[in-house]
């Protein structure tokens, strides 16, 4: 990575911090954020004990917000519902609540408006001050910091950079043009080590420390959450208790090419000149998961309404109780009398018409439980008949009309392992919870890996230079300087000027010294670390043992010569 690239990326992670900062950093603190945790039940159902509300000042406040202030009745911070405001200013009431508040805060009284809401979010931030959870935080933060600590070498080290030369040069301005394949005098370029992995090895190892690291500090957190949170959760299911109904009718006719059998059977049109009589019946079937308690009754009322809106009771029949969720019922309908009434309105009115419906309507009184709650059902959907003066006709397709679903839902408050919603999942907690811990148990051990191999080493300022850029040294097996050569103050300078010229730095373990270089056209920039392969535990790279004609001394990619 470049340094500019390094500076823009840099500046972007801070400018993020910096924008996620301004946005959450609390109104105590000098911000514009409150945090709130509720407690009661007066925001039921959106709010709940224990959820973290976080709100943000606004300019102007409405009707239909909510917003937090300090209760001078109450003398603490309440969260409310803007309903309406006066001259005193606004007034809020909980949405659980019949009444209003007593208070009327102002613009200025009033802390922010709702921005989020947290379930569970404060008894979370409550949890996550507890000793255990600092505990858990403070040792992955130190892995974090230990595994990105650069391991330094003792004080003769130290004193020895101190002793190094500064920069020759006044100004140390690196031209920035490319480097072209001239000749130069001869330096021997690379030939690798069997060592020369282990740096790259360590390097990574280094990197992968610290991202566990980062790992296992997000899984402790979200473990520390997880078990902050309580297990079981009481949650508003809708369960449908459900009513079965069919109807079917039945009566007595004159013999004949109509009635045969002298029967009217369900689904036959009912002519009241031939009928003796009509029975209509009801059969109504309760069900739901754990009914219980069930007592109820049931009857069938009987009415006709007129084309022009008029309607009137006609009768009723016996009223029947529900056993083992079963009631049934009867009614008989006179459709003969019907007409009559009917006939009778319109001469009153003096309007000419003689068309009704004759409506035979199951009236229910049911109540129970389900699953431990308590319900009460309604009644079912009528049977539809069109009534004139010579026939009684169902008024619909027999398969539709004959048949009734009354679904009564009830809301059932249940307590069961608390679950959360993951990529269209729900994951029980208890799972979650395993994974948190398998997550930061293997985080850890990769992490402590990792640290363990980073610092694997000379602990030298040779050996941490090496390391840090592992992927940028070319070790070689002796170095010449040619043109002017300019020792820098530190490694870092070294690669700076690597990185301008976007080449390699040569490394040569020599005896007495650890020498790295970057190649320019008319200069050489070195930096030396005294010490050498004797302190190092062993032997000096030879140099090579055949002579080597020039046009092996060319490196394509760099300009530079040495041996290949």
């Amino acid at each position: 990575m470049t340094a500019a690239s390094r500076v823009a990326s840099t500046s972007a992670v801070v400018a993020l911090v910096l924008a996620t900062m301004w946005l959450f950093w609390p109104a105590g603190l000098g911000g514009g954020t409150t945090y709130v945790t509720t407690y009661g039940e007066s925001m039921e159902p959106e709010f709940s004990a224990g959820d973290l509300a976080v709100l943000s000042r606004a300019g102007s406040y409405s009707i239909g917000d909510v917003v937090a202030y300090r209760s001078e009745s109450l003398d603490t911070i309440v969260m409310h519902r803007i309903v309406a405001a006066d001259a005193e200013g606004f007034v809020t009431q909980g949405d659980n609540n019949d009444w209003l508040d007593e208070d009327r805060p102002t613009r200025g009284e009033i802390l922010g408006r709702l921005f989020v809401r947290i379930p569970q979010g404060g008894k979370a931030l409550e949890a996550v001050g507890s000793p255990w959870v600092l505990g858990a935080v403070g040792l992955a933060t130190s892995l974090v910091l230990g595994a990105s600590r650069r391991k330094r070498g003792g004080h003769r080290a130290r004193a020895l950079r101190r002793r190094l030369p500064a920069v020759r040069r006044p100004s140390f301005a690196v031209p920035s043009f490319s480097v072209p394949s001239v000749s130069v005098p001869p330096v021997r370029l690379p030939r690798v080590h069997r060592s020369t992995a282990t740096p790259l090895v360590r390097a990574r190892a280094r990197q992968v420390a610290m991202a566990s690291g980062a790992v296992a500090l997000v899984a402790a957190l979200g473990a520390a959450v997880l078990f902050a949170v309580p297990g079981t959760e009481t949650v508003e299911e809708p369960v449908t208790v459900t009513q079965q109904g069919r109807f079917s009718y039945t009566g007595t006719a004159e013999r004949g090419t109509t009635y045969p059998d002298g029967t009217v059977a369900t689904g036959d049109t009912v002519w009241t000149r031939l009928s003796t009589g009509l029975t209509v019946s009801y059969e109504d079937t309760v069900t739901g998961p754990e009914l219980a308690g069930l007592q109820g009754a049931l009857r069938l009322d009987v009415t006709v309404q007129a084309a022009d809106g008029w309607s009137t009771y006609l009768t009723s029949g016996p009223v029947v109780g529900f056993t083992d969720g079963v009631a049934t019922t009867s009614v008989d309908v006179d459709a003969t009398r019907a007409a009559e009434v009917l006939a009778r309105h319109y001469a009153e009115v003096g309007v000419s018409g003689s068309t009704a419906t004759l409506t035979v309507t199951p009236t229910v009184a049911l109540s129970g439980s389900v699953r431990g709650t308590a319900f009460e059902a309604g009644s079912p959907a009528g049977l539809n008949f069109a009534l004139d003066p010579t026939a009684l006709r169902l008024a619909g397709d027999p398969g539709a009309v004959l048949t009734t679903t009354t679904p009564t839902s009830v809301e059932v408050t249940t307590v069961g392992p608390r679950s959360f919603d993951v990529l269209a999942l729900a994951v029980p907690i208890g799972v979650a919870r395993g994974a948190a811990l398998a997550v930061l148990a293997l985080a850890l051990a990769v992490a402590g890996v990792g640290a363990v191999l980073g610092r694997a080493g000379r602990g030298d300022a040779a050996d941490e230079f090496i390391v840090r850029h592992a992927d940028r040294i070319v070790p070689v097996a002796g170095l010449a300087t040619g043109g002017t050569v300019i020792d820098v103050s530190d490694a870092d300078s070294l690669r700076r000027v690597a990185e301008r010229f976007d080449t390699v730095v040569l490394h040569h373990a020599g005896p007495d010294a650890d020498v790295f270089a970057v190649r320019d056209v008319d200069a050489t920039y070195r930096f030396v670390v005294p010490g050498g392969a004797e302190r190092r535990g062993r032997p000096p790279v030879p140099a090579p043992s055949r002579p080597v004609a020039d046009e092996e001394l060319t490196s394509p990619a760099t300009g530079l010569r040495g041996v290949a």
